[in-house]
């Protein structure tokens, strides 16, 4: 069988992200897409640690939000809004639960391009719980990864499967009351260090993030991610 082609990182463009005040001054992070193919909506703007933050907690759909600019730990819960098209406001409580480092070889069965075989890939574990009045189906978790030169990164999808971690959007019919577990793959491009996970859907969004300990899974060999060699 042939390997299905991974070329994360090398003929993914930066997005151009349109914000809706004045322009972002020079130390505003960059976004940048980390998958193949790129994902297939793109929010309207996306950065992080914006200047202001707010200090009241606004309300969506009879839910009270987690304030702009939180900072969260690894196993925190953010309750936030976002739109994912322009007719659907999305109501959610995200959790972050894992941040692990994987070894390249974890893509042994892709065929790699070079810049790909250059980055470090991270899996990003994450529940999200619908507490608004959409049927969010289908949408992109809107979680980025910041990585040490103040880039965000997409989440990468996949055209097969990749039984490690998926990386998909939200599962059909997801409606208000429902939960899912969601695996997500970045690619930090050359060797790149995972900083911090970050919610911010608008370029004027004061980001909410969440930092932990990164797991390196290529030391501890963890038979969750790559199999039970006995039952």
């Amino acid at each position: 069988m042939r390997r299905p082609a991974l070329s994360a990182l090398a003929a993914v463009a930066v997005l151009t992200l349109a914000g809706c005040g004045g322009g972002g001054s020079s130390s505003e992070p960059t976004t940048q897409g980390s998958g193949s193919p790129p994902p297939t909506h793109t929010p309207s703007g996306a950065s992080t640690h914006a200047t202001r933050s707010s200090s009241a907690s606004a309300v969506v759909d009879g839910v009270r939000l987690t304030r702009q600019g939180a900072r969260l730990k690894v196993g925190d819960t953010a309750r936030v809004s976002w739109h994912p098209d322009q007719k659907t406001t999305g109501v959610v409580a995200i959790t972050v639960t894992g941040l692990l480092r994987m070894p390249i070889s974890a893509f042994s069965a892709w065929r790699l391009d070079a810049d790909t075989r250059r980055s470090t890939p991270y899996f990003v574990h994450a529940t999200v719980r619908n507490l608004g009045r959409s049927d969010l189906s289908h949408a992109p978790v809107p979680l980025y990864l910041l990585d040490q030169r103040q880039t965000l990164l997409q989440a990468s999808r996949f055209r097969a499967d990749f039984a490690l971690c998926p990386s998909t959007p939200l599962p059909a019919r997801f409606r208000r009351g429902d939960k899912a577990s969601v695996c997500l793959v970045y690619f930090a491009p050359e060797h790149g260090k995972l900083v911090a996970i970050s919610f911010r859907p608008t370029q004027e969004f004061d980001a909410i993030t969440w930092q932990g300990t990164v797991v390196n899974e290529d030391q501890q060999g963890s038979k969750k991610q790559h199999g039970k060699k006995h039952t």
